[in-house]
């Protein structure tokens, strides 16, 4: 029974199978769409933010708006370089001793103002960045600053700072003086004889309420050395490791320097009851005087009434001559940063930004090509002043003694004119003062 059961299922299940097959072989089965399936792989690309780079920059606090024209200068920076932030770090009171204290403990800025007057010492200790690399790699030649202004921050063949601007000194003189004593204005032409021939006929004395002197001469060593160099003299030699103050040239500018007061053609500041002779010059009790760029908006704003104009110093018997005050952007020796700071410092004296300092009325630009801008053409006062550096200028330093010398000169000058001690005696007691500090 058992064996019959088995017997048909198998009968059963081989009918099936028969029938399924027979089923496959006769019917046609309707087409259906097909669905091809692919696995496509998408790779998502994910956008990191870059980590800013921090360069730290640092000066002396000016005045309120030239500090907002940095402010401004440095934004524009940082919309055209999201990737460098710069935190300004001005410095308030001995910005020389703040910045010395830090390169010494190690936490300098990575960018600082370098000032003519002191920089050599850091570039002669490896503390300030060599940028000359940096500047050939974005295409920047020393060519495209004044020369007198890139070489002053040159040593040993290097270049240690970017000027960011400066100022020489002009001959301002007052036109309503002029025209009173029947004169014509000074030119760029004017030599020490017609400097000495107007200040003679300058000179009022009528009134001793208010005297009137052709040429003011302040026992000033950021004036006097000027009379040196157009006598084709020097303050100190080539190298810096002596004294020229007691030689024949210097002696005869300071001889030439002093003969205004003596011939009472020429006041002290402090003879008219003043501290400055700009503002001696405002009130027109100077009718010629020596300054920088910096006369002319104190002038705007103290005295608007008084007329003048601008002409580069009168000639000496050695030529042109003129002194350069100025400031550079250096990069600290240490920097970890240096592409990011160089930067910044190119951004800086760039001629658009140089442009913007130009046009501030702040100080004058570094930039060659400045020379022809529009601003100059209608600014012949400022103009003269630019001008100057182009003439015998020479940088406001005189090596590692320098405030030895500055003070030497000026105690030989209060000497020759407050105690009539001659020239040459005046000069020989300064250079030995000098050459004791530099034992």
């Amino acid at each position: 029974m058992n064996r019959m059961i088995k017997f048909l299922l198998i009968l059963t299940v081989l009918a099936l199978g028969l029938s399924a097959c027979g089923q496959t072989a006769t019917q046609q089965p309707t087409p259906q769409p097909q669905t091809i399936r692919e696995t496509v792989t998408v790779k998502e690309t994910v956008v990191v933010p870059a980590e800013k780079v921090t360069v730290r920059l640092s000066g002396w606090a000016s005045s309120p708006a030239e500090t907002a024209l940095l402010e401004s200068l440095l934004y524009k920076f940082s919309v055209e370089n999201p990737d460098i932030l710069v935190k300004y770090e001005p410095i308030t009171g001995d910005y020389k001793q703040v910045l010395l204290t830090s390169i010494a403990s190690g936490t300098e800025p990575d960018i600082f103002y370098v000032d003519i007057f002191w920089w050599l010492e850091l570039a002669a200790n490896d503390a300030l960045l060599p940028l000359d690399d940096l500047m050939a790699a974005s295409g920047v030649s020393r060519s495209d600053f004044i020369p007198a202004l890139i070489d002053a921050f040159t040593y040993k063949g290097k270049t240690y700072g970017i000027p960011k601007d400066f100022n020489t000194l002009g001959m301002f003189y007052n036109k309503d003086l002029f025209d009173k004593a029947g004169l014509a204005y000074p030119t760029d032409d004017w030599t020490w004889n017609d400097l000495r021939e107007a200040a003679a006929k300058l000179t009022d004395l009528s009134d001793p309420n208010k005297p009137i002197y052709g040429f003011c001469t302040p026992p000033d060593p950021g004036r006097f050395p000027v009379f040196v160099f157009q006598n084709g003299g020097t303050v100190m030699n080539g190298d810096f490791t002596d004294t020229t103050l007691d030689s024949e040239a210097a002696v005869k500018a300071a001889e030439f320097y002093a003969s205004f007061r003596t011939n009472q053609i020429g006041a002290l500041p402090s003879d008219l009851g003043e501290g400055w002779q700009g503002t001696l010059f405002g009130k027109g009790q100077c009718a010629m005087v020596y300054e920088g760029g910096w006369l002319i908006p104190y002038l705007r704003d103290q005295f608007p009434n008084t007329k003048y104009g601008v002409v580069m110093p009168p000639a000496g018997p050695g030529g042109e001559g003129n002194l350069i005050f100025t400031v550079a952007w250096g990069i600290s020796a240490n920097t970890k940063n240096a592409e990011a700071a160089w930067k910044v410092v190119n951004f800086l004296t760039s001629e658009a930004s140089q442009k913007a300092v130009l046009e501030s009325g702040f100080a004058l630009p570094s930039r060659q090509a400045l020379q022809n801008s529009d601003y100059l053409k209608n600014n012949p006062n400022s103009a003269a002043i630019f001008n100057g550096s182009f003439f015998g200028a020479k940088p406001f330093f005189w090596g590692a003694v320098g405030s030895d010398v500055n003070d030497q000169m000026a105690k030989a000058l209060e000497r020759m004119f407050k105690e009539n001690q001659p020239a040459p005696d005046a000069m020989k007691q300064a250079a030995d003062s000098i050459r004791k500090a530099m034992r």
